[in-house]
């Protein structure tokens, strides 16, 4: 798994490197609700709403995480109880005719 989330991040980055270096003169118009920012270089412009979605996703993603590993963490807990629940249960005489006749 960790191979291949590696190969896409190296071919995202050298797809967002080859972009940037191919576009490296060009000035755009952009506009971000009221602001309007003329003559704005691409390659900033780029960089600017690629770092904006990695925030974006970190602020997403990070509170899912906390719930996720607070869900394993209780069931891992909960796994232990019943562990030993059932090792107790097992130490059990199975009948307790059985253990009257094997003591006469």
């Amino acid at each position: 798994m960790w191979l291949i989330r590696s190969i896409v991040i190296l071919v995202g980055v050298i797809a967002f490197l080859w972009l940037g270096t191919s576009n490296a003169d060009q000035r755009v118009d952009f506009s971000f609700f009221n602001q309007h920012y003329p003559g704005l270089g691409l390659n900033m412009l780029m960089l600017v709403v690629f770092a904006a979605g990695m925030l974006f996703s970190f602020l997403i993603l990070v509170p899912s995480e906390f719930h996720l590993r607070h869900t394993i963490g209780r069931q891992q807990k909960d796994i232990v109880r019943l562990e030993r629940e059932l090792a107790a249960l097992r130490n059990l005489p199975l009948d307790e005719g059985e253990v009257e006749r094997t003591e006469a």
